[in-house]
């Protein structure tokens, strides 16, 4: 069930302009998004590999609808874990306003979510993400790929990765894989993302002194 904790937003939602993301190609070489991306994952915390969250970020100028796209999870072998759909009329806020992330979270999330106004909860016993590889992917109304981001353990393989894949950090340091504090996307996980604090619903501030555009 799709949370709306921010009642102003919701009547900007209702009567903005929107626009869908464009659809990239099942293609190995996507185009970059401008939209909408995979802005952080987390697939372990301090309750285990059920404490967990992705987050998408609507990194553009207008709204975007995402009414009939879904995220899908996938093990390192591309073995499918779950497809969770978007829920209907759910719209992201342009970049930098109130509104802009969607949160989706584990079974045993412990985490504070900074941005409420949307935040899906999956209910199961059963880990989205895996902890040493895994991969997901927003998928547009078409069934053409938008967004996919693969992480893996140094020496381990995974699918779907742009590029290579993001490194997974250490579970004893307690953090999750964000993009930059613009959410540059250049279709290489590997450029794209670094261990950071897990900020739900929020940008990682000091990743403007430590990451730089590739």
């Amino acid at each position: 069930m799709l949370r709306r904790l921010v009642s102003g937003v919701l009547g900007v939602i209702v009567f903005s302009a929107v626009t869908a993301p464009p659809s990239d190609s099942l293609e190995l070489d996507p185009q970059v998004s401008t939209t909408v991306v995979i802005n952080e994952v987390s697939p372990l915390g301090p309750n285990g590999e059920l404490d967990e969250f992705l987050e998408l970020r609507n990194i553009s100028t207008v709204p975007v609808d995402l009414t009939g796209f879904a995220l899908r999870f996938y093990t390192p072998t591309c073995t499918v874990i779950q497809n969770v759909t978007i829920p209907a009329a759910t719209v992201l806020q342009p970049a930098n306003s109130t509104g802009q992330y969607f949160v989706v979270t584990g079974q045993n999330f412990s985490g504070t979510i900074s941005d409420q106004t949307n935040v899906m909860p999956i209910v199961g016993f059963v880990s989205l993400m895996p902890a040493g590889a895994g991969a997901t992917a927003l998928i547009g109304p078409t069934g053409r790929r938008v967004d996919a981001v693969a992480w893996a353990e140094p020496g381990r393989s995974t699918c779907l990765q742009e590029g290579q894949p993001a490194r997974t950090p250490p579970p004893s340091w307690g953090l999750s894989m964000s993009r930059n504090y613009l959410s540059w996307d250049t279709d290489n996980n590997r450029c794209d993302f670094n261990p950071t604090p897990r900020t739900p619903g929020a940008q990682w501030p000091e990743l403007s002194s430590t990451t730089r555009k590739p």
